[in-house]
């Protein structure tokens, strides 16, 4: 039985913010297009030309996905990695089904690469890496615990992939590390046990790990000490970057306080705030150029409840809970709100944790999952675009 909500059932949840195929996009931001909000069958979409050579088309067609959709992931040139009953492998401008497997996990993190897909899930004993290829096939299992039988891998923001799948970066509790898939070579980058460090700075704990775009280095992030810091002193956040020979150590502070995980996406870090220290704002940095930036919010108190990043880094959402959930649309480069979205909730269940928000970049289109963490109750899905 399909446990997502058809337009009808989403009609009787929402007031506002789904509606039928044929409705027209209503809300705050007068600047958004005229486009169906509901779940588009796949016809609507090809009207307006070839999908295969307009990256603008979006659809997303939840009546597809057997199950209770429990989230989605980006999987390149606007395909999503889809779970329910099953993992599946979605084309946001075709509208079709492309591959599907069993899901490894519910609580997975997916780092794409040209021909493939690295999905890292904790198990009992650790993190694993799954590497699929273009049609999800399982091609290879890395089990962590194994490969670094002495460190461990506290989530799946720890491990990322090269652009052509061969190499791993994973940040352990002591060590950053480098793996070689066709040789299978471990090497040791930084060892943060020793407290190696750099510009003053005594890294002393990750909790996230990006390639640069050229690959040539390792990017991370997680907490450090000033080199000459006094007893009781608290930690800070930091971020730097490696070769991934080991060479040409780079540190520095963030301005950010209580970052617990780093967001990534296309050479870029975001470093969304623990709630007891969101200020309005989130801190960036572009890991090519090593500038860091900050995009400052409408309200001091808006990215507790969800900060989320769109496929290609060009943009920021964020959530707020209430008796409605509001949804907004930044530009990194220029921090300027792009789009409010307004959705009407009936059911106060639906509010009980912060949404699943994905945007697809070249489409300009947003997917919103409601209630897809409560077992209890189906999922909601709204789409609404946004720009020019």
């Amino acid at each position: 039985m399909r446990k997502v909500l058809f337009v009808a059932a989403i009609l009787s949840l929402f007031t506002l913010g789904a509606c039928s195929p044929q409705a027209s996009m209503e809300g705050p931001e007068q600047a958004m297009p005229k486009t169906p909000v509901a779940p588009v069958p796949a016809t609507n979409v090809t009207e307006a030309g070839n999908p295969s050579q307009d990256s603008s088309a979006f659809t997303f067609d939840s009546a597809l996905f057997q199950g209770k959709l429990t989230g989605c992931s980006y999987a390149q040139a606007g395909k999503l990695l889809v779970s329910a009953e099953e993992l599946y492998l979605y084309d946001t401008v075709s509208g079709a089904v492309l591959a599907h497997c069993p899901v490894p996990s519910q609580d997975f993190e997916a780092a794409p690469f040209e021909d493939g897909v690295a999905l890292t899930a904790m198990s009992d004993t650790g993190a694993i890496v799954r590497i699929y290829d273009n049609r999800l096939n399982l091609k290879e299992s890395i089990d962590l615990e194994k490969l670094l039988p002495d460190d461990y891998v506290i989530g799946p923001n720890c491990v990322s992939v090269s652009s052509d799948g061969d190499r791993l970066a994973i940040a352990g509790l002591d060590a950053l590390y480098l793996y070689d898939r066709p040789t299978e070579q471990l090497t040791m980058l930084l060892d943060i046990a020793r407290g190696t460090g750099g510009a003053g700075i005594n890294a002393v704990s990750l909790n996230g790990v990006a390639f640069t775009p050229d690959d040539n280095r390792v990017a991370f992030s997680g907490d450090g000490f000033p080199e000459q810091s006094g007893e009781g002193e608290e930690s800070a956040p930091m971020w730097g970057t490696i070769g991934i020979d080991g060479s040409g150590l780079e540190l520095a502070w963030l301005d950010a306080e209580g970052v617990e995980e780093t967001l990534r996406a296309d050479g870029k870090l975001f470093f969304p705030p623990a709630i007891s220290h969101v200020d309005g704002g989130l801190s960036w940095v572009d890991t090519a150029s090593g500038d860091a930036h900050r995009i400052a919010f409408s309200a001091n108190d808006e990215g507790g409840d969800g900060v989320y990043v769109s496929e290609q880094g060009k943009y920021v959402a964020t959530a707020e809970l209430g008796s409605a959930v509001t949804v907004r649309i930044y530009a990194v480069d220029s921090g300027d709100l792009l789009a409010t979205k307004t959705i009407e909730v009936a059911d106060p269940s639906y509010v009980w944790r912060i949404p699943q928000v994905s945007i697809l970049d070249d489409s300009q289109a947003v997917i919103v999952f409601l209630g897809c963490g409560i077992e209890e109750i189906d999922t909601a899905v709204i789409t609404f675009g946004f720009g020019a």
